[in-house]
């Protein structure tokens, strides 16, 4: 099931709650993304996972929180109506270079150049395990079994 599947109808499982590994060690990741439920839901869940969440809407909410505190991964949507998520990359790398930073986006191909500052790219509707995996593998986290 996509996340956007899971919006539309309701259904699904939020998958196992986090073990005892992430107990001691809480990743920050801040998430932008101008579509309010989509960020609402996908924060709700990586609360759910263990993750301590923080959201923005726009490129310049983010980078006033980047400025003022600390994140481990930071995922930011393609499509901003303040600029796109490439750019606010870019402008994240400068600010936060050790953050690990996952593109969200509808397009299944983007240019290269557009992947420059980010470590990963995620197609918008990709299955949730796809994105907590990616997640967990960037931070370097162990499996949740």
């Amino acid at each position: 099931m996509t996340m956007y599947e899971f919006i539309r109808d309701g259904s699904g499982l939020l998958g196992d709650p986090p073990e005892d590994n992430m107990t001691n060690y809480s990743p920050t990741i801040l998430y932008i993304d101008d579509e309010s439920d989509q960020r609402m839901f996908l924060a709700a869940l990586l609360e759910y996972r263990g993750y301590g969440v923080r959201t923005a809407r726009g490129a310049l909410d983010a980078l006033e929180l980047i400025v003022t505190e600390r994140f481990d991964a930071v995922i930011v949507d393609y499509e901003l109506p303040d600029m796109t998520g490439a750019q606010l990359a870019q402008e994240i790398r400068a600010l936060e270079p050790s953050a690990r930073i996952i593109l969200f986006s509808g397009r299944p191909h983007l240019p290269a150049g557009e992947l420059t500052y980010v470590d990963a790219h995620i197609v918008k509707g990709s299955l949730l395990d796809d994105v907590f995996e990616t997640i967990r593998g960037l931070l370097e986290l162990p499996a949740v079994h």
